[in-house]
This record gives C-alpha cells, structure tokens and sequence, in this order.
C-alpha cells in the first residue's frame, strides 16, 4: 500500500501520540484515579492496531515479514524483563523466562505483540469478512467478548478459570474491532458519514460513559477499574480512530517533530518503557518525592532519550531491540 509522505508523517504523529498515552496509562495511580485520567488515555492500544489495520491490505500479506519484526524484539525483552526482576534470584531466571515468552507475563505490554501477530495473520479471513454482506458482524466481535468475558464476571465478582484467563490476556478477540475499522476505513470498504463536530460531540459524551462505568467498577471492588477492556472505552477508541483517520486524509495539517520524533521511536519505547521505570524507582526516595504526572513525563523522556541512543549506537542492529 503506497501513501503519501505527508500521510506517513502524520501516521508517525499518531503512533507518538499513541505511544505517550501508553507511558502516561503505566503511571497512572490505582483507585479513583484510574477513574478519572485512564478515559483520556484508553486510545493508545487501540491506536496502534487501528493504524495496523488501516495499513494492511490482503493483496500484499506477508505475515512472517510482520511476525518477525515484532517476535525478536519481543524475547530479547522479555529475557530483559525476566533477568531485571529476578536478578536476586538467577536460578529462577530461565524457567521464568519460559514460562513469561509463552504467557506474554514478563511486563503489562507484553500482551500486545501475541494480539498483533494474531490478526496479522487472521488477515485473509478479515478481508473475506470486511468485503462481505455481513462485514457489520465484525462489529459484534469485541463488545460480545467484553461483555460476557470480562464485564459481567467483574461486576458479579465471578473469578474466571486461570487458563482462560491467561488466553483472555493474550488474546486479539477483544481488541478486534479497532483493527478491523482501520482495515475498512484504510481498504476503502466504509465511509465516514458524520461531520467532525459530531464525532467530537461523540466522543466527549463516551469519555463521560467511560468516567460512569470505571466508577461502577471501582465501588465493585475492580482493581482495574480504567481498564481499556471496557464497552465505552471501545467506543471513545473507535470514535477517536475515527477521527484520527479523517486526520490523516487531511493535507492541511500541521507537522508537529515532537509526535514524530516520538512516533520513530515508539516500539523501542513501547518495549522499553517499564524496564525504564523500574531503574528510575532504585534511584532512593524517587518514588516517595516524583508524582503523577511528573513520573510519566520523566520516564516518557528517559525512554526517548535511551531509544535515540540506541538507535545510534547500534545502527540496524538496533532493530533486534524495536530501536
């Protein structure tokens, strides 16, 4: 799929814009908290595979190009997540790291590369039913999940077999119709037939919806009550992609170097961002004296700044570790 340079730009923008939303998500307190700032954040994961989908195309499928790129980033990380957490205890470490490559367990991020690499590969079968009569079934796909899996059992406090939550947590089901929109929106399947004040009109009310909901959750006693796995943080995700897709059809927006600088590095931050952290909060009274927002401005930075020296350091190299 050829696009534009201004197009491409613009998607390093979002995918900066994605990637701060993560680091901000990672840092945010529990409790009331999560209530009220996760709704302004909830965007990111879905972003990344909206703008997946959107560039994707049936006709030039190579998945193993895709799988690759992402899988061999995603051991190295792991094995550094492993060793950084159980370097007290280095008998611990290869079974651990075993048993962390196949769970996707070794950081809260992991998850995203099995979720990628599953609809990569499903994308024969999305595009047989993105061109199909029934295309508005792949609607029904995520919130169904959401609902029976996730939303229900938590609020009914039914705890969920620890196998199939293990599956839930790797699994691309729920997450679904964020890249299934961007495929249709970026294979010209669907159009976009509501104004941009409307969608934006949309979108307030859903962020409102989802300050509702992470409530309910947290007087239910949800630990994680903000999470992106909730019906309205599906829809304020679909209207913002949305909206970010008109975005990028535009020719009259401004470049901002900031996003795009952060967009370039945003899988090596992505990856690197909690092993970041982590060596932030040895430094002593750190955690005790740097607060939210502070802390996620800070190792949003650190993380920048470590990708960018990794990427000259290492060259090409530097891909093994997604710099």
């Amino acid at each position: 799929m050829t696009i534009s340079p201004k197009k491409s730009y613009i998607i390093q923008m979002m995918r900066g814009l994605a990637v701060i939303a993560v680091v901000f998500i990672h840092n945010t307190p529990a409790g009331l908290p999560q209530v009220f700032c996760r709704p302004f954040l909830n965007f990111c994961v879905g972003l990344f595979l909206f703008l997946s989908g959107m560039l994707s195309n049936a006709g030039n499928w190579r998945p193993m190009k895709r799988v690759i790129k992402v899988a061999i980033p995603y051991v190295i990380w792991t094995l550094i997540y492993v060793v950084l957490h159980n370097h007290n205890d280095p008998l611990q470490i290869p079974k651990t790291f075993i048993r962390q490559l196949i769970t996707g367990q070794a950081a809260a991020m992991m998850y995203y590369v099995f979720v990628y690499c599953e609809l990569t590969l499903l994308i024969p079968l999305i595009d047989k039913l993105a061109r199909s009569k029934y295309r508005w079934l792949g609607f029904l796909i995520s919130p169904i999940e959401i609902l029976f899996m996730r939303t229900i059992p938590r609020l009914l406090g039914v705890g969920v077999n620890a196998y199939v939550e293990m599956i839930m947590g790797v699994s691309c089901i729920g997450w679904f119709i964020y890249f299934y929109l961007g495929y249709l929106l970026g294979n010209g399947l669907i159009g976009i037939r509501a104004s941009t004040p409307k969608l934006i009109t949309a979108l307030v009310i859903s962020v409102f919806l989802q300050i509702a909901e992470g409530y309910i959750f947290y007087t239910a006693g949800v630990g994680n009550c903000g999470t992106q796995m909730k019906l309205s943080a599906v829809l304020t995700g679909c209207i913002f992609t949305v909206l970010v897709f008109r975005y990028t059809e535009s020719e009259n927006v401004p470049e901002v170097k900031a996003l795009f600088v952060l967009g370039e590095c945003s899988f090596g931050i992505y990856f690197s961002h909690m092993a970041i952290m982590s060596l932030l909060n040895m430094i002593p009274h750190y955690s005790e004296r740097v607060f939210y927002p502070a802390n996620a401005i800070i190792a949003l930075l650190a993380s920048l700044c470590f990708v960018l020296a990794g990427k000259k350091i290492m060259g090409r190299s530097g891909r093994y570790l997604a710099f």
